[in-house]
């Protein structure tokens, strides 16, 4: 009796597994596979003005086929910001709906489409565009290699 019941939903576990896959795959396209990977801010400029934002934290991005995420954390370990949501990459072309964080900053912009303009050139990942609120950002990131 318990296999009856077992097998339906490990089947319909499998179709989940199966179409998320798919799902994430046609949204992405192939350019996503360039972003994939954690990485860490070096530098940024927003509203046309040097941050000192990499100073004072640590900023780490998780992009996974499906989502995307930014943290930043103080020396402390405290996370002070966070964000993150689907995305599409297409070609240069970055676009994000932060749909789950904290902080001023992820309030401003929450369930808007962000748009990008994105390069990767080697180690280095640089995101520029104008924010749903209208400030400009300009944001240099570094490949976190595995030690």
């Amino acid at each position: 009796m318990r296999t009856l019941i077992v097998i339906p939903i490990l089947l319909t576990l499998a179709g989940l597994v199966s179409s998320s896959r798919l799902a994430a795959d046609e949204t992405k396209g192939e350019d996503a596979g360039k972003l994939v990977g954690t990485w860490k801010m070096v530098s940024a400029r927003y509203g046309g003005r040097e941050s000192d934002l990499p100073n004072r934290l640590t900023t780490l991005k998780h992009i996974t086929p499906a989502q995307y995420m930014w943290v930043s954390y103080d020396q402390d370990g405290k996370v002070v910001r966070t964000a993150g949501g689907p995305y599409t990459l297409k070609g240069e072309t970055m676009e994000s709906t932060p749909e789950y964080g904290m902080s001023a900053d992820f309030e401003v912009i929450r369930g808007k489409r962000q748009s990008y303009t994105v390069k990767v050139e080697g180690r280095r990942w640089f995101q520029s565009g104008t924010l749903s609120n209208g400030m400009t950002l300009e944001e240099v990131w570094e490949r976190v290699e595995t030690k």
